[in-house]
């Protein structure tokens, strides 16, 4: 198949000369992604129509480069008519058995224990999905969540059409996160978009990709990994072995909160009532 003008023109400026040939990969919500190869070489690209999207996601991967096994940045190309990301092609698969998710643990835990600015946020504004997410930085870990994740989110996801009950149980959550979040708890770089779908695994070693970087409580990954099903014991086995934490449960319902309003803003439909439900549970509890 011919390829994209878009992308031609983002493996010329690579200097990726070659009769390439790209294969659309399923899956994936927000860019559309492929294989390139050419015979000898081989990339993952991603292409969107904000190329933002894409140069926030390579300056993530660049930042987590330090202490996790992503994929490589390659490239990144960005016109007015949109963004492609050329990436390392790794061959990703789940992750496996006790001895699996415990490296995996105990890399997560190789990013968290690492201390941070003393301001919360302190990366570059990027992106949650498709949604716009800024890391303004803040003193205080109950404002900057309150101020730049649940309000904007609750902002878009009332103008959404977000039932006026789940919107007023929402707000209210706001007004008392003192109940569950610390001031000043720790303030590391978290990878922010954590779900098991962007975990993976290359020959036993752990993969993570596809993130919202900021420096944040590093129980917001720990929370988002069990939004949709839990992780084995053995992942927290080898995350304490690491970086021996309490895991604050009481805060994980509202970290889950940001994630379920972005997906009713992006997603709608089935998501309203996972907001509500998590607001009242939030609101019922001592």
């Amino acid at each position: 198949m011919k390829l994209p003008l878009l992308l031609m023109n983002a493996l010329n400026q690579a200097g990726l000369q070659g009769d390439w040939t790209l294969t659309p990969v399923a899956g994936g919500d927000t860019a559309r992604s492929g294989v390139l190869e050419d015979g000898v070489s081989r990339y993952f690209v991603k292409q969107h129509r904000n190329p933002l999207l894409l140069e926030a996601e390579a300056r993530g991967l660049e930042a987590l480069a330090a202490s996790l096994r992503v994929p490589r940045v390659v490239h990144c190309y960005s016109s007015s008519e949109g963004g492609v990301l050329i990436l390392e092609h790794l061959p990703i698969a789940s992750l496996t058995g006790s001895n699996q998710w415990m490296a995996a643990g105990a890399a997560l835990a190789c990013l968290h224990r690492v201390e941070g600015p003393a301001r919360y946020g302190s990366h570059p504004d990027n992106f949650i999905g498709a949604s716009p997410q800024s890391n303004a930085d803040h003193g205080d870990w109950i404002t900057f969540f309150a101020n730049e994740r649940l309000t904007p989110q609750l902002q878009r996801a009332t103008q959404r059409g977000l039932p006026p009950e789940a919107a007023e149980r929402t707000a209210r959550v706001i007004e008392q996160l003192d109940r569950w979040l610390a001031s000043r708890p720790a303030c590391a770089r978290v990878h922010g978009d954590l779900w098991q779908g962007n975990l993976g695994q290359v020959n036993g070693e752990p993969v993570f990709y596809d993130p919202a970087c900021y420096h944040g409580d590093p129980q917001v990954d720990l929370a988002m990994l069990n939004l949709f099903g839990g992780v084995p014991a053995a992942f927290y086995q080898g995350y304490q072995a690491e970086y021996p934490t309490t895991l604050r449960y009481q805060a994980w319902p509202v970290y889950d909160l940001y994630h379920w309003l972005n997906h009713y803003t992006l997603f709608g439909g089935q998501y309203a009532r996972a907001v509500d439900d998590t607001a009242r549970r939030l609101l019922a509890s001592r």
